[in-house]
């Protein structure tokens, strides 16, 4: 089958790539050595904190705009392992934040840090969705090892 799209690698970033794209019309495969639930996105931790992100002046749009899906995403959450969770940030002040922490509803300082109710993912549960919702619309995942982005522009 050709691609509109080659995804090289098939964690959490290439499946949202994909999906991203596929939802918009495009014909795509995903690359990938390994299945989603054997990637590291399958064992890493993850909850919704933007952290060193550049540049500097589209971080609080962008932050905001995934705080928004993740909070849309976990009303279903049995289904796309996304739910949220309150506890407290150690240390962190709302001053020191970006713009992106208004949209923090009910986020509270404490002597101890920030209490908030953020996204949390279970990434299992999350990756297989991303599966399914990829495959829903039309894309596929191929295992395969790439030595080289050259391979998907060849084969694209």
């Amino acid at each position: 089958m050709g691609a509109d799209v080659i995804v090289v690698g098939g964690g959490v970033v290439g499946l949202t790539t994909a999906v991203t794209l596929a939802e918009r019309g495009l014909r795509v495969r995903v690359w990938s050595r390994d299945p989603a639930g054997a990637t590291t996105s399958a064992v890493a931790g993850a909850l919704w904190w933007p952290y060193r992100i550049e540049p500097a002046e589209r971080v609080d749009g962008w932050s905001l705009e995934t705080l928004a899906v993740y909070e849309e995403l976990a009303a279903a959450s049995e289904e796309t392992g996304v739910r949220r969770v309150a506890g407290l940030h150690g240390g962190e002040r709302l001053a020191a934040l970006g713009g992106w922490a208004a949209g923090l509803g009910d986020a509270a300082e404490v002597p101890e840090g920030l209490r908030v109710t953020l996204p949390l993912l279970d990434m299992p549960v999350h990756l297989a969705w991303l599966e399914r919702r990829l495959a829903a619309a039309g894309g596929t995942v191929e295992r395969r090892a790439v030595s080289g982005f050259g391979e998907a522009a060849e084969a694209g």
